[in-house]
């Protein structure tokens, strides 16, 4: 055996073995400091549950922070948003011959300060996109401040790409000098155009507000996350309908005003106060021939019962008036000046068919033109004054309504009355071609025409489907909203006998008990005074010239589509007639109020269908539309909300709130546009 060098050799006992060789035990020096080695015995020492308990704080911490930040961002958010909110109410609710450029430059600020609070949001809480995939209400937080952002980037070049167009009508354009009347039009196509690259970019941010909310699953996540998405949906679905009005703007605008070829226009002058379910009585109309922007011929006339001529007889069976309905001794009739319909394309349709079919002047039509008589004094205020010449009369906004009727009273008959208004109006067709030289008057006209569009006072209507469409997304057809999937309410008059609807103050008032199951208990209140101190200082309100002084109506009211009717007051219900339509209950029944009296008309019915309910969430929209022709109703709205339900969000702010039995939202306004009311709640 060979034994090493480094063995050493352990003496043993007599009589036992040889000794065994022991290896030799080498020191090792530690390279640690000294003051290391109690650290290292201290750790040796330490529990590994407070090790645990440790690290878990850490995280907690770390987690308490990161919500912080996240509260912090979505407050500054929410504080961005409300500004916007409130910016975009107050351009909305102006009347469009106040809106300035001014507005569209705070509204765009208010974008602008929406986006940059959005990005910095994202920059603040990015981090947390880790934990995501574990946490579906952090997931829906994160993905809501990301769509959100591309909705406002959306939005910015929406509105960098109308800045021009929007310039040019209110300002002038880029080197401030007076644009041609003749090239007006062609100048709004160009500068459309030069804007388009700015709304395709926004269809792009749109397609991406879509893709980051498009894998969240709303049933994981609470009912106010829920109502975040679906407030997102409508803000997308909203611009992403203007976006698509931008991009057809210009063939819209290449079309109406004749551009690349003549248009013809009827026009119809509604008397607003007989007031009609569509506007009002058809007392004139004219036609206009559009080119290149500019009316190059026109001619006003008084409606009768040979002008506009009207269809031959054997066409009479394609009106069909419904028995509710005024029935005329010719049924023709019914399809120029006696419609039914509250919806004015409806309305449209049928006097644009009367009027080709009597092969009347510049027919076939392109389209119809409404105006009644409140559209036509913005546009008296816009110009200032007009002078008809035969008539020795210089009409101004003051007394324009006066002189319309001491026309009428002291003249032979409806025929001179009717004679003066379509002289009158085409005084003020010439004066708007002429204002078109003077930006500033100018500029007032196109604030007329657009508060007379917003108000229903104006309405269009084209031959062509696609034009309408776009139309419609301004909210300038006048068209009766379906009523389905929300609830509805449209209070709807007919004048059956004199001029008094200047006079007749009408006032609404609906009360909805929303139930647990979903279904809503709705009552709804007409009231209407007839004053003798507010008519005598009415020119319309005379019966020795504008018929009998007694106030009869022939109501209709609009409700949804499965209402059913339970009781009235001030009526019997075999005093009403309930018509089942695709879209509407329609209710019908005649009033009567009499000279210097007040009455009061009441409805009950109970409704399915109302509220959209996803989870816990609840969610009740209404819609109030506003009647074309009547000035502005007073309106209150109160919605109770089920017992022990609790308010998630509510737009627009309510005027006043009641914790009673359950909790009542109530809204008060002037109805001068259609008006939407929408509550989120939990039960």
């Amino acid at each position: 055996m060979t034994i090493s060098e480094d063995s050493q050799l352990i003496p043993v006992p007599p009589g036992t073995s040889a000794p065994m060789p022991i290896p030799q035990q080498h020191r090792r020096r530690s390279h640690g400091p000294k003051w290391s080695r109690p650290i290292r015995k201290a750790l040796k020492r330490i529990k590994w549950r407070t090790v645990l308990l440790v690290t878990v704080a850490i995280v907690a911490v770390t987690m308490v922070a990161s919500l912080v930040l996240i509260v912090d961002a979505m407050n500054r958010v929410s504080s961005a948003l409300n500004g916007l909110e409130r910016v975009a109410q107050s351009v909305r609710s102006k009347p469009g011959t106040e809106l300035t450029f001014n507005d569209f430059d705070r509204l765009h600020a208010s974008v602008v300060d929406l986006s940059n609070t959005l990005g910095a949001a994202q920059r603040q809480i990015g981090f947390m996109g880790i934990f995501a995939p574990f946490n579906p209400e952090l997931d829906a937080q994160l993905a809501s401040i990301r769509s959100a952002f591309h909705l406002t980037l959306a939005a910015d070049d929406m509105l960098k790409g109308l800045e021009p167009t929007l310039f040019l009508l209110v300002s002038g354009d880029d080197s401030n000098s007076v644009v041609a009347s003749g090239a007006s039009g062609n100048r709004i196509v160009e500068l459309l155009q030069v804007g388009r690259g700015q709304v395709v970019s926004a269809r792009g941010y749109l397609d991406q507000a879509e893709a980051d909310i498009r894998h969240l699953d709303l049933t994981r996540l609470s009912p106010s996350s829920v109502l975040n998405i679906e407030g997102l949906n409508s803000y997308r679905s909203q611009l992403a309908q203007i976006n698509e009005l931008l991009m057809t703007a210009p063939d819209l605008f290449t079309t109406m005003l004749g551009l690349s070829e003549e248009k013809n226009y009827l026009v119809l002058s509604q008397n607003s106060d007989e007031i009609r379910p569509s506007g009002g009585y058809i007392s004139t109309y004219g036609w206009m021939t559009v080119r290149n922007g500019r009316i190059t011929d026109y001619s006003y006339s008084p409606t009768t019962a040979t002008s506009p001529n009207p269809p031959p007889v054997e066409l009479a069976s394609q009106v069909q008036i419904p028995d509710w309905w005024i029935q005329y001794d010719q049924p023709l009739y019914a399809a120029w000046d006696g419609s039914w319909q509250t919806d004015f394309p409806s309305t449209a349709s049928m006097a644009m068919w009367y009027y080709n079919n009597g092969n009347n002047p510049q027919s076939p039509l392109d389209g119809v033109i409404a105006i009644d008589i409140v559209g036509f004094e913005y546009l008296l205020n816009a110009i200032g004054s007009v002078a008809v010449s035969n008539y020795d009369t210089v009409v101004t906004p003051e007394n324009f309504r006066q002189v319309v009727y001491d026309i009428r009273a002291v003249g032979e008959g409806d025929v001179p009355h009717k004679r003066f208004l379509a002289e009158l109006y085409q005084e003020i067709f010439n004066a708007w071609e002429d204002a078109n030289a003077d930006p500033t008057t100018r500029e007032r006209l196109v604030g007329a025409l657009l508060q007379g569009f917003q108000e229903k006072h104006i309405m269009l209507y084209f031959a062509e489907t696609s034009l309408n469409e776009i139309v419609n997304l301004l909210g300038w057809t006048g068209a009766q909203t379906p009523a389905l999937n929300h609830d509805y309410l449209m209070v709807v008059d007919a004048n059956l006998g004199n001029k008094s609807n200047r006079s007749v103050q009408r006032e609404v008032t609906y009360d909805v008990a929303l139930r647990e199951d979903g279904t809503a208990d709705s009552r709804l209140a007409i009231s209407y005074d007839y004053s003798a101190r507010v008519a005598a200082l009415d020119p319309a309100v005379n019966p020795a010239y504008h018929g009998p002084l007694t106030y009869n109506n022939l109501l209709q009211v609009f409700a949804p589509l499965d209402a059913q009717l339970l009781n009235t007051t001030g009526l019997s219900l075999d005093e009403i007639t309930v018509i089942r339509e695709p879209a509407h209950s329609r209710l019908v029944t005649e009033v009567t109020v009499p000279f210097d009296s007040s009455e009061r008309f009441q409805f009950s019915w109970q409704s399915t269908g109302v509220v959209e309910q996803i989870g816990r969430y609840h969610h009740y929209r209404l819609l109030v539309q506003k009647q074309p022709g009547t000035r502005s109703d007073v309106t209150s709205v109160q919605v109770a909300l089920p017992v022990g339900a609790a308010l998630v969000n509510v737009r627009p702010e309510p005027s006043a709130s009641y914790n009673l039995d359950s909790l009542i939202l109530e809204f008060r306004f002037n109805l001068t546009t259609d008006s939407w009311i929408e509550i989120a709640y939990e039960q």
